[in-house]
Protein backbone atom coordinates (compact mmCIF):
# COMPACT_ATOMS: atom_id res chain seq x y z
CA UNK A 1 0.00 0.00 0.00
CA UNK A 2 1.27 3.19 -1.14
CA UNK A 3 2.33 6.16 1.78
CA UNK A 4 -0.38 8.25 0.42
CA UNK A 5 -2.93 5.57 1.81
CA UNK A 6 -1.88 5.78 5.42
CA UNK A 7 -2.74 9.86 6.04
CA UNK A 8 -5.71 8.81 8.42
CA UNK A 9 -3.83 6.85 10.36
CA UNK A 10 -0.40 9.23 10.60
CA UNK A 11 -2.73 12.18 11.79
CA UNK A 12 -4.21 10.02 14.11
CA UNK A 13 -1.13 9.57 15.41
CA UNK A 14 0.00 12.80 15.42
CA UNK A 15 -2.97 13.58 17.15
CA UNK A 16 -2.93 11.86 20.02
CA UNK A 17 1.46 12.75 20.40
CA UNK A 18 0.24 16.24 20.40
CA UNK A 19 -2.94 15.06 23.60
CA UNK A 20 0.44 13.66 25.27
CA UNK A 21 2.09 16.88 25.11
CA UNK A 22 -1.09 18.82 26.01
CA UNK A 23 -1.61 16.52 28.93
CA UNK A 24 2.23 16.98 30.35
CA UNK A 25 1.82 20.74 30.01
CA UNK A 26 -1.31 21.29 31.74
CA UNK A 27 -0.85 18.99 34.84
CA UNK A 28 -0.32 20.56 38.17
CA UNK A 29 1.30 19.78 41.77
CA UNK A 30 -1.46 19.19 44.10
CA UNK A 31 -1.00 17.63 47.65
CA UNK A 32 -1.23 14.14 48.58
CA UNK A 33 -4.19 12.37 50.06
CA UNK A 34 -2.23 12.28 53.13
CA UNK A 35 -0.33 14.93 53.74
CA UNK A 36 -2.23 15.53 57.07
CA UNK A 37 -0.57 12.77 58.52
CA UNK A 38 2.71 13.47 56.44
CA UNK A 39 2.88 16.72 58.21
CA UNK A 40 1.94 15.45 61.43
CA UNK A 41 4.76 12.89 61.54
CA UNK A 42 7.22 15.66 60.65
CA UNK A 43 6.15 18.19 63.06
CA UNK A 44 6.75 15.27 66.06
CA UNK A 45 10.04 14.93 64.59
CA UNK A 46 10.70 18.29 64.40
CA UNK A 47 9.92 18.71 68.29
CA UNK A 48 11.48 15.40 68.80
CA UNK A 49 15.27 16.27 67.86
CA UNK A 50 14.93 19.82 69.47
CA UNK A 51 13.86 18.05 73.04
CA UNK A 52 17.20 16.40 71.90
CA UNK A 53 19.62 18.90 70.74
CA UNK A 54 18.72 20.89 74.41
CA UNK A 55 19.28 17.73 76.32
CA UNK A 56 22.85 17.29 74.40
CA UNK A 57 23.82 20.74 75.62
CA UNK A 58 22.36 20.24 79.17
CA UNK A 59 24.69 16.93 79.10
CA UNK A 60 27.42 19.68 78.34
CA UNK A 61 27.79 17.88 74.96
CA UNK A 62 29.29 20.57 72.22
CA UNK A 63 27.74 21.05 69.17
CA UNK A 64 30.30 21.05 66.12
CA UNK A 65 29.79 24.27 63.57
CA UNK A 66 31.77 22.64 61.22
CA UNK A 67 30.31 18.96 61.55
CA UNK A 68 26.66 19.97 62.16
CA UNK A 69 26.45 23.54 60.26
CA UNK A 70 22.58 23.47 61.23
CA UNK A 71 23.56 22.86 64.71
CA UNK A 72 20.62 20.16 64.99
CA UNK A 73 22.62 18.21 67.45
CA UNK A 74 21.84 15.21 65.67
CA UNK A 75 25.27 14.73 64.61
CA UNK A 76 27.99 12.22 66.51
CA UNK A 77 31.79 12.53 66.66
CA UNK A 78 34.37 11.00 63.65
CA UNK A 79 35.41 8.50 66.51
CA UNK A 80 34.18 6.99 69.64
CA UNK A 81 34.40 3.94 71.33
CA UNK A 82 31.39 2.34 69.66
CA UNK A 83 32.17 3.79 66.24
CA UNK A 84 31.81 0.79 63.98
CA UNK A 85 32.59 1.91 60.78
CA UNK A 86 32.76 4.59 58.49
CA UNK A 87 29.70 6.56 57.61
CA UNK A 88 28.87 9.49 55.23
CA UNK A 89 28.85 12.54 57.05
CA UNK A 90 26.59 14.57 54.30
CA UNK A 91 23.96 11.25 54.28
CA UNK A 92 23.89 11.68 58.69
CA UNK A 93 23.02 15.94 58.15
CA UNK A 94 20.65 15.44 55.21
CA UNK A 95 18.47 13.20 57.70
CA UNK A 96 17.99 15.50 60.54
CA UNK A 97 15.25 16.98 58.00
CA UNK A 98 11.68 16.75 59.96
CA UNK A 99 10.43 15.81 56.45
CA UNK A 100 12.26 13.00 56.26
CA UNK A 101 9.55 11.43 58.46
CA UNK A 102 6.77 12.23 55.95
CA UNK A 103 8.61 10.45 53.06
CA UNK A 104 8.57 7.31 55.76
CA UNK A 105 4.75 7.99 56.10
CA UNK A 106 4.90 8.12 52.02
CA UNK A 107 6.44 5.14 51.90
CA UNK A 108 4.08 3.07 54.44
CA UNK A 109 0.75 4.19 52.57
CA UNK A 110 2.62 2.92 49.59
CA UNK A 111 3.10 -0.03 51.17
CA UNK A 112 -0.75 -0.73 52.50
CA UNK A 113 -0.02 -0.10 56.23
CA UNK A 114 -3.31 0.94 57.52
CA UNK A 115 -3.71 2.15 61.38
CA UNK A 116 -3.55 -0.30 64.01
CA UNK A 117 -1.21 -2.59 61.57
CA UNK A 118 1.76 -4.02 63.38
CA UNK A 119 5.04 -2.85 61.60
CA UNK A 120 8.61 -5.01 61.88
CA UNK A 121 11.82 -2.67 62.66
CA UNK A 122 15.31 -2.91 62.46
CA UNK A 123 17.43 0.21 63.32
CA UNK A 124 21.05 0.74 63.49
CA UNK A 125 22.21 3.96 65.11
CA UNK A 126 24.13 5.19 62.80
CA UNK A 127 21.10 7.50 61.09
CA UNK A 128 19.74 8.44 64.38
CA UNK A 129 17.56 10.86 62.76
CA UNK A 130 16.23 8.31 60.19
CA UNK A 131 15.14 6.00 63.68
CA UNK A 132 13.37 9.08 64.78
CA UNK A 133 11.92 9.59 61.16
CA UNK A 134 10.38 6.19 61.22
CA UNK A 135 9.11 6.15 64.93
CA UNK A 136 7.62 9.18 64.48
CA UNK A 137 5.53 7.79 61.07
CA UNK A 138 4.37 5.09 62.70
CA UNK A 139 3.08 7.21 65.60
CA UNK A 140 1.26 9.60 63.22
CA UNK A 141 0.08 6.21 61.44
CA UNK A 142 -1.46 5.04 64.75
CA UNK A 143 0.70 1.84 63.85
CA UNK A 144 2.54 -0.57 66.09
CA UNK A 145 5.98 -1.06 66.05
CA UNK A 146 8.10 -4.41 66.78
CA UNK A 147 11.27 -2.62 67.19
CA UNK A 148 15.03 -3.53 67.53
CA UNK A 149 17.91 -1.29 68.34
CA UNK A 150 21.87 -1.89 67.16
CA UNK A 151 23.88 0.01 69.79
CA UNK A 152 26.92 0.45 67.68
CA UNK A 153 26.73 3.64 65.02
CA UNK A 154 29.34 4.64 61.82
CA UNK A 155 31.09 7.72 62.24
CA UNK A 156 29.14 10.88 63.00
CA UNK A 157 25.90 8.85 63.68
CA UNK A 158 24.72 7.97 67.60
CA UNK A 159 28.06 7.15 68.60
CA UNK A 160 28.27 8.60 72.01
CA UNK A 161 28.76 5.79 74.84
CA UNK A 162 27.10 7.91 77.52
CA UNK A 163 24.21 9.25 74.92
CA UNK A 164 23.77 6.30 72.90
CA UNK A 165 20.76 6.44 70.31
CA UNK A 166 18.68 4.76 72.82
CA UNK A 167 19.26 7.06 75.55
CA UNK A 168 17.92 9.38 73.15
CA UNK A 169 14.96 7.30 72.70
CA UNK A 170 14.11 6.64 76.82
CA UNK A 171 14.30 10.55 77.10
CA UNK A 172 12.08 11.56 74.10
CA UNK A 173 9.55 8.80 75.60
CA UNK A 174 9.75 9.44 79.29
CA UNK A 175 8.83 13.00 78.50
CA UNK A 176 5.74 11.91 76.11
CA UNK A 177 7.55 12.83 72.35
CA UNK A 178 7.12 9.57 71.27
CA UNK A 179 4.61 6.25 71.81
CA UNK A 180 6.60 3.44 69.79
CA UNK A 181 9.85 2.58 70.63
CA UNK A 182 12.32 -0.56 70.86
CA UNK A 183 11.98 -2.88 72.95
CA UNK A 184 14.93 -5.38 72.22
CA UNK A 185 18.53 -3.92 71.72
CA UNK A 186 22.04 -5.50 70.52
CA UNK A 187 25.50 -4.24 70.65
CA UNK A 188 25.89 -3.76 66.89
CA UNK A 189 29.61 -3.69 65.79
CA UNK A 190 31.19 -7.01 64.63
CA UNK A 191 29.37 -9.77 64.33
CA UNK A 192 26.68 -7.51 66.37
CA UNK A 193 28.61 -8.50 69.86
CA UNK A 194 30.69 -5.07 69.60
CA UNK A 195 33.81 -7.44 69.12
CA UNK A 196 35.92 -3.94 68.78
CA UNK A 197 34.28 -2.34 71.64
CA UNK A 198 36.22 -2.12 74.63
CA UNK A 199 34.61 -4.45 77.44
CA UNK A 200 33.66 -1.92 80.12
CA UNK A 201 31.83 0.66 77.52
CA UNK A 202 29.91 -2.70 76.53
CA UNK A 203 29.07 -3.14 79.99
CA UNK A 204 28.03 -0.27 81.10
CA UNK A 205 26.07 0.43 78.10
CA UNK A 206 24.23 -2.63 78.95
CA UNK A 207 23.85 -2.22 82.34
CA UNK A 208 22.34 1.31 81.53
CA UNK A 209 19.88 0.60 78.62
CA UNK A 210 18.82 -2.62 80.76
CA UNK A 211 17.82 -0.53 83.47
CA UNK A 212 15.45 1.30 81.07
CA UNK A 213 13.77 -1.37 80.48
CA UNK A 214 15.19 -2.56 76.47
CA UNK A 215 15.39 -6.30 76.32
CA UNK A 216 19.27 -7.15 75.80
CA UNK A 217 20.50 -9.67 72.68
CA UNK A 218 23.46 -11.33 72.55
CA UNK A 219 24.15 -14.26 70.65
CA UNK A 220 27.23 -15.32 68.93
CA UNK A 221 25.74 -17.61 66.33
CA UNK A 222 24.91 -15.19 63.48
CA UNK A 223 21.92 -18.07 62.23
CA UNK A 224 20.87 -18.12 66.15
CA UNK A 225 20.22 -14.05 66.13
CA UNK A 226 18.51 -13.91 62.64
CA UNK A 227 16.22 -16.46 64.15
CA UNK A 228 15.62 -15.13 67.67
CA UNK A 229 14.83 -11.88 65.87
CA UNK A 230 12.19 -13.70 63.17
CA UNK A 231 10.37 -15.07 66.77
CA UNK A 232 10.53 -11.60 67.88
CA UNK A 233 9.20 -10.23 64.88
CA UNK A 234 6.43 -12.84 64.67
CA UNK A 235 5.26 -13.22 68.38
CA UNK A 236 2.24 -10.76 67.25
CA UNK A 237 0.31 -10.19 64.32
CA UNK A 238 1.67 -10.52 60.73
CA UNK A 239 3.30 -7.57 59.96
CA UNK A 240 2.42 -5.19 56.99
CA UNK A 241 6.02 -3.95 56.17
CA UNK A 242 9.77 -4.64 57.50
CA UNK A 243 11.53 -1.66 58.15
CA UNK A 244 15.30 -1.58 58.05
CA UNK A 245 17.16 1.78 58.72
CA UNK A 246 21.01 2.02 58.78
CA UNK A 247 23.59 -0.24 57.77
CA UNK A 248 22.86 -3.34 60.48
CA UNK A 249 24.63 -6.60 59.74
CA UNK A 250 21.29 -8.35 60.55
CA UNK A 251 19.66 -6.38 57.31
CA UNK A 252 21.63 -9.00 55.01
CA UNK A 253 23.22 -11.13 57.57
CA UNK A 254 26.52 -9.72 56.76
CA UNK A 255 26.35 -9.95 53.26
CA UNK A 256 27.00 -7.59 50.43
CA UNK A 257 23.87 -7.31 49.44
CA UNK A 258 23.59 -4.25 51.90
CA UNK A 259 25.48 -2.30 49.70
CA UNK A 260 24.00 -3.38 46.32
CA UNK A 261 20.22 -3.25 47.36
CA UNK A 262 17.82 -1.51 45.87
CA UNK A 263 16.81 1.38 47.85
CA UNK A 264 13.59 2.97 49.70
CA UNK A 265 10.56 0.31 48.48
CA UNK A 266 11.04 -3.29 48.11
CA UNK A 267 8.11 -5.60 47.02
CA UNK A 268 7.82 -8.74 47.14
CA UNK A 269 8.51 -11.25 44.09
CA UNK A 270 7.23 -13.74 42.37
CA UNK A 271 10.92 -15.43 42.91
CA UNK A 272 12.85 -16.34 45.80
CA UNK A 273 15.33 -13.71 46.98
CA UNK A 274 19.02 -14.55 47.42
CA UNK A 275 20.70 -13.76 50.28
CA UNK A 276 20.84 -14.30 54.31
CA UNK A 277 19.03 -11.66 56.53
CA UNK A 278 15.72 -9.85 58.25
CA UNK A 279 15.63 -8.30 54.09
CA UNK A 280 15.14 -11.42 52.34
CA UNK A 281 13.58 -13.30 55.05
CA UNK A 282 10.58 -10.74 54.59
CA UNK A 283 10.58 -10.37 50.60
CA UNK A 284 10.27 -14.12 50.76
CA UNK A 285 7.57 -14.05 53.13
CA UNK A 286 5.69 -11.85 50.90
CA UNK A 287 6.06 -8.63 53.60
CA UNK A 288 7.06 -5.39 51.79
CA UNK A 289 10.72 -4.00 52.74
CA UNK A 290 11.42 -0.13 53.40
CA UNK A 291 14.94 -0.19 53.17
CA UNK A 292 16.75 2.98 53.98
CA UNK A 293 20.16 3.32 53.81
CA UNK A 294 21.30 5.04 50.43
CA UNK A 295 20.16 9.15 51.44
CA UNK A 296 22.43 10.49 48.43
CA UNK A 297 19.58 8.44 45.66
CA UNK A 298 16.54 8.22 48.25
CA UNK A 299 16.19 11.73 49.50
CA UNK A 300 15.77 13.00 46.15
CA UNK A 301 13.43 10.82 44.53
CA UNK A 302 10.81 11.90 47.39
CA UNK A 303 11.45 15.53 46.70
CA UNK A 304 13.84 16.27 49.82
CA UNK A 305 17.46 17.92 49.96
CA UNK A 306 20.31 16.03 50.01
CA UNK A 307 22.55 18.00 53.14
CA UNK A 308 20.54 21.18 52.78
CA UNK A 309 21.23 24.04 54.93
CA UNK A 310 19.33 25.42 56.28
CA UNK A 311 17.57 22.88 57.32
CA UNK A 312 13.48 23.17 56.01
CA UNK A 313 10.99 23.33 58.33
CA UNK A 314 8.58 20.84 58.77
CA UNK A 315 6.06 20.60 55.95
CA UNK A 316 8.56 21.95 53.47
CA UNK A 317 9.54 19.77 50.17
CA UNK A 318 8.27 18.53 47.53
CA UNK A 319 7.35 14.84 49.03
CA UNK A 320 4.05 15.94 49.84
CA UNK A 321 3.18 17.24 46.72
CA UNK A 322 2.03 14.60 43.38
CA UNK A 323 1.64 15.64 39.83
CA UNK A 324 -2.32 15.19 38.74
CA UNK A 325 -3.32 15.50 35.12
CA UNK A 326 -6.74 17.08 34.13
CA UNK A 327 -9.29 14.39 34.23
CA UNK A 328 -11.98 15.92 32.10
CA UNK A 329 -9.49 17.13 29.55
CA UNK A 330 -7.93 13.57 29.55
CA UNK A 331 -10.89 11.74 29.19
CA UNK A 332 -12.43 14.17 26.20
CA UNK A 333 -8.99 13.52 24.21
CA UNK A 334 -9.05 9.81 24.60
CA UNK A 335 -12.52 9.66 23.27
CA UNK A 336 -11.38 12.22 20.75
CA UNK A 337 -8.65 9.77 19.79
CA UNK A 338 -10.68 6.85 19.83
CA UNK A 339 -13.01 8.36 17.21
CA UNK A 340 -10.28 9.00 14.77
CA UNK A 341 -8.84 5.81 15.07
CA UNK A 342 -12.34 4.17 14.25
CA UNK A 343 -12.45 7.05 11.35
CA UNK A 344 -9.83 6.07 10.13
CA UNK A 345 -9.95 2.46 9.94
CA UNK A 346 -13.11 2.29 8.36
CA UNK A 347 -11.69 3.76 5.22
CA UNK A 348 -9.44 0.30 4.77
CA UNK A 349 -11.11 -3.14 4.39
CA UNK A 350 -10.33 -5.16 7.52
CA UNK A 351 -7.71 -7.46 5.83
CA UNK A 352 -5.84 -3.88 4.79
CA UNK A 353 -5.71 -2.02 7.57
CA UNK A 354 -1.94 -1.47 8.08
CA UNK A 355 -1.83 -2.40 11.86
Amino acid sequence: MKLKNYWRFLAVFLFLLVSLLILEQTKTLARKDNWPVMLNASRRMEVAMEAVREEKLNRCYKISPIDDPNQTGMIGEPYTEITTTLGNLEAKRSTANPNTAAMVVDMLTQCGAEKGDTVAVNLSSSFPCLNLAVLCALDAMELKGIVINSVGASTYGANLPDFTYLDMEHFLVERQYLSNHSTFFSLGGQDDIGKEMPEETKKAIVSRLSGFGYKFLYYTDLDENIAVRQSIYEAGAEPACFINAGGNLMSFGGGTEMVSAANGIILPGKSPVKGHGLIPLFLNRGVPVIHLLNMKGLLPAYGLPFDPSPIPAAGEGGVYDTWQYHLPLAVGLLLTGLVLLIWAAKKYPHRKIPL
